[in-house]
């Protein structure tokens, strides 16, 4: 699933964060990603849910959807707002996930 990061991407990414995602190699979700996975988050808003209906998928609960669309047009604003978005989410969900180790 998914292609390589596109121009605008890698740079906002670089300059936003200070990662570099030019090395990124998508990999195909697998059943047994899914099956043993401890918490999947699915960022992209075009992932059909059905995928996730598995009937080895027992606790659904860690299965988040984030539906986050994707930049299209290469438009830089767009894309600083995703990048941003993304890190946000996921600085939320650290916390989240630091108080439930406490």
């Amino acid at each position: 699933m998914g292609g390589a990061p596109e121009k605008g991407h890698i740079q906002m990414s670089r300059e936003l964060l200070g990662v570099d995602i030019t090395k990124r190699k998508p990999l195909c979700l697998t059943l047994q990603d899914l099956t043993t996975s401890d918490l999947i988050i699915v960022s992209a808003n075009d992932i059909p849910r059905l995928i996730f209906n598995h009937k080895d998928l027992k606790n659904k609960k860690k299965i988040i959807f984030w539906g986050i669309k994707d930049e299209q047009n290469e438009n830089k604003k767009n894309i600083k707002q995703i990048v941003l978005l993304i890190k946000r989410k996921v600085e939320k969900l650290n916390k989240q996930l630091s108080k439930v180790k406490e």
